[in-house]
């Protein structure tokens, strides 16, 4: 696995651009995006896979974005989708329109990763695995096709697109806060991380989820990155079972 030091980029965050954790910047293929129904490999996932709003009044916009679910009631988002949240304002929405209130049970901000707890959601839950190890360092070979399930900017309903994952990458740079460099490893996809698609997950032909999309290439928007499975796991885990509601602190720095 090779070492990047991480340039700027773009977040899909509340329909608008704003910095974060920056990742690397590489040449690919966009993929088209369509708002289709899901494919029959993925058809249980599509109740799994949530719309996010919230208010956050101290950066002075309305949050949108997205999240699946993991463990029962509990669902799995980019901790700078809530940053910065008033609890109360948390909105949770399903593929059918149903709509539930959440609130924060964990946030990250080295991570990049937030959980909330849910009552009464009664969506199943999708597994999250480590993601794809290269088998053989071959250039212009990708590691594994999956789908990315979410809802970007002004998308009514949920949207599903082909993606191939092309780059696993362990990379150091600052928190979400700008407060210390981390490292973590992250996927790099062919697909347009439009606002509003932080939080997506990306699902192997199986059902399990190697990655959450938190960012895209400021240059190049139809290059996205995800989080890889193993760096959402130690946060998940900790908070599967999780009710009392935590801080999500401040909108990032430059939001």
């Amino acid at each position: 696995m090779r070492r990047w030091f991480w340039l700027p980029v773009v977040l899909a965050l509340a329909g608008c651009s704003t910095s974060a954790p920056p990742v690397p910047m590489r040449g690919g293929t966009p993929v088209a995006e369509s708002e289709v129904a899901v494919s029959s490999e993925h058809a249980g996932a599509e109740q799994s896979v949530v719309r996010l709003s919230a208010i956050a009044p101290s950066c002075n916009k309305e949050i949108e974005g997205t999240g699946f679910v993991y463990a029962p009631q509990r669902v799995v988002t980019a901790a700078h989708v809530v940053a910065g949240a008033v609890p109360v304002s948390l909105v949770i929405t399903t593929a059918d329109g149903e709509v539930y209130e959440g609130r924060v049970v964990a946030f990250d901000p080295d991570a990049d990763v937030a959980v909330l707890y849910v009552p009464k959601l009664p969506a199943p839950p999708l597994r999250i695995t480590a993601a794809p190890k290269p088998l053989l360092r071959i250039p212009g070979l990708s590691l594994a096709d999956a789908r990315m399930l979410g809802y970007p900017e002004g998308a009514e309903h949920l949207v599903t697109q082909p993606v191939e994952i092309e780059q696993r990458i362990e990379a150091k740079g600052p928190n979400l806060y700008k407060e210390r460099d981390v490292t973590r490893v992250i996927l790099g996809f062919s697909a347009d991380a439009d606002a509003g698609l932080s939080g997506a997950p990306l699902i192997l032909e199986g059902g399990a989820v190697a990655g959450m999309v938190f960012a895209s290439a400021k240059e190049h928007p139809e290059e996205g990155f995800a989080l890889a499975g193993e760096e959402l796991l130690p946060v998940t885990d900790s908070a599967a079972k999780a009710t009392k509601h935590v801080s999500t602190q401040r909108c990032d720095v430059d939001g």
